[in-house]
């Protein structure tokens, strides 16, 4: 009884703040990297209707590698876990982001590149919330 009070306790105190670890001598550290409820312009993530999908890409950008103009219809997390990458917005000054940062960007956010600004290669992770059959990424057009 004592031990089932313990462990509601420490999972509780988990809850409360997630970066603490489950015991001082356990091998899980459980950090929160990042959290956000607005893109990198300021909007306010609204989430497509429909069944929820979740999703997860890998992108890899080799030395020169830049991924055409497009937009998204839903918001997308990124994470850059190596090299540098810029974002160029239509209308709008370049963002950079290196290995480490973390971003958002939706359906507001200008139609924009975004490509490898270093000669190694960049690895940049993306997780989407959206609908079933609502694409993450929409080319523009011309």
């Amino acid at each position: 009884m004592i031990k089932n009070f313990f462990i509601a306790l420490a999972f509780a105190l988990m809850l409360i703040n997630p970066s603490i670890s489950i015991a001082a001598e356990s091998p899980v550290d459980v950090q929160e990297v990042f959290v956000g409820s607005e893109t990198m312009d300021g909007d306010a993530l609204k989430y497509p209707k429909g069944k929820a999908e979740i999703r997860l890409q890998r992108v890899e950008l080799a030395e020169g590698g830049i991924v055409p103009l497009h937009s998204h219809p839903i918001p997308l997390l990124g994470n850059v876990e190596q090299g540098t990458i810029v974002v160029k917005r239509q209308g709008m000054e370049d963002l950079t982001y290196k290995a480490g940062d973390s971003f958002i960007v939706g359906p507001k956010t200008p139609k924009h590149t975004m490509g490898n600004a270093q000669t190694d290669n960049a690895v940049v992770w993306f997780a989407a919330i959206g609908a079933k059959d609502v694409p993450i990424l929409i080319p523009a057009e011309g």
